[in-house]
C-alpha cells in the first residue's frame, strides 16, 4: 500500500491563515511587519528557498528585504550589515542564510542579530534558551517538522523519533524540541550522524524518521520498516540536462521506494520546503507584536 502523502502546501495554508488572524486582531494602521534576508553568494537551493520566502511574505502583507552579498564580501562588511539592520526599528527580523563561506567566522555573524529579530533561532544566545526550554523563536526547519507531524496526526509523544543529522540548523533543535515537556515534544529520540556505526539498525526501529542530512537518495527502502512516518528535510540540487534550469530538488529519501513502505512520507518539494517559510512568517510576525506592545507600554 502506498504511504499517505503529507502535503506540505497544505499545512503551510493552515499556518499561514493562523498568521494573517494574529495579525489582524492587532492591525495598526500604516505598520506592517518586516523580514531582511542576508545572502552571501548564490546557489539554486537558497535562491529556490529566498524565492518562497518572498512570495508568502507578499501574501501575508509582510515586508521582505532580501540583501545579497558577493561571497567574496569581508566579514566585517556582513557584520555590518547585520548591525544596520539590528538598528533599523521598522525591521522585526533577521535572518542570513547559512552556510556562509568556510573563511567567515559563522557564530560571530550570528550572534549580531538582536535575540527579538533572530526569528530562526540561529545565535547563540537563543540557541541557549531553546536548549533551556524556553525559547523566544524556535528554529523554523526543526520547528516545522514537529508541526506537520503533529498537525497529520503523528504526534510524537512516547514514539521513537530517529533523526539523521546533528546540525545547528536542524538536527540538534529538532532533537530536543521532540524530547520537550509539551505539545510535540514527549518523544524517545535517536539521533544519528557521519560516524553512526550501522546507520540502518537504528533507522529500522524508528516509527517516526526524519532525515535532515543533505545526501541526495540517502534513505533508501530497505532502512525503512513498515508502517514508519518518513519526513524528508533535504532539499538537495542535483543536475538534470531535461529540465529548463539544468537541476532538480530532490530529498534525501528515495521516495518512490521509501513510500511503498512508509506509512506517511513527505515529499520533495512541497513537504517541509513551504511549512518552514509559514513557520519562518509566523515568528516574524511574532516578533513584530510583541514590539508594538513594548512601542505601547
Amino acid at each position: 500500500m502506498a504511504a499517505r502523502v503529507i502535503d506540505g502546501r497544505v499545512l503551510a495554508d493552515q499556518i499561514d491563515r493562523e498568521t494573517m488572524s494574529m495579525l489582524s486582531r492587532a492591525a495598526i494602521p500604516g505598520a506592517r511587519p518586516s523580514l531582511a534576508v542576508i545572502t552571501i553568494g548564490s546557489d539554486a537551493a537558497s535562491d529556490s528557498y529566498s524565492r518562497q520566502k518572498e512570495k508568502v511574505a507578499s501574501r501575508l502583507n509582510i515586508g521582505y528585504r532580501n540583501i545579497v552579498k558577493d561571497e567574496n564580501s569581508e566579514e566585517d562588511e556582513i557584520i555590518a550589515a547585520v548591525d544596520e539592520l539590528a538598528a533599523d526599528g521598522q525591521v522585526d527580523g533577521v535572518l542570513v542564510h547559512t552556510p556562509m563561506p568556510s573563511r567567515l567566522d559563522e557564530r560571530r555573524i550570528l550572534d549580531r542579530i538582536p535575540q527579538m529579530k533572530d526569528v530562526d533561532c540561529a545565535s547563540t544566545y537563543n540557541r541557549g534558551r531553546l536548549y533551556s526550554g524556553k525559547p523566544l523563536h524556535a528554529p523554523a526547519t526543526a520547528q516545522a517538522v514537529v508541526e506537520m507531524l503533529v498537525r497529520s496526526g503523528f504526534s510524537p509523544a512516547g514514539k521513537h523519533v530517529v533523526v539523521l543529522g546533528r546540525s545547528l540548523v536542524v538536527g540538534k533543535p529538532l532533537a530536543n524540541l521532540l524530547m520537550m515537556k509539551s505539545a510535540g515534544g514527549d518523544a524517545t529520540v535517536t539521533v544519528c550522524h557521519s560516524k553512526t556505526v550501522d546507520v540502518r539498525a537504528f533507522t529500522r526501529r524508528a516509527d517516526i524518521l526524519v532525515s535532515a542530512l543533505g545526501r541526495p537518495s540517502y534513505v533508501t527502502r530497505d532502512m525503512v520498516s513498515p508502517g514508519t512516518v518518513v519526513v524528508d528535510v533535504g532539499i538537495n540540487s542535483i543536475p538534470d540536462p531535461s529540465t529548463k534550469s539544468g537541476y532538480r530538488i530532490v530529498g534525501d529519501v528515495d521516495y518512490e521506494g521509501v513510500s511503498e513502505v512508509a506509512s506517511a512520507i513527505t515529499p520533495v518539494p512541497g513537504g517541509v520546503g513551504p511549512v518552514t517559510t509559514s513557520v519562518l512568517m509566523k515568528n516574524v510576525a511574532r516578533a513584530y507584536l510583541s514590539r508594538q506592545d513594548l512601542l505601547h507600554n
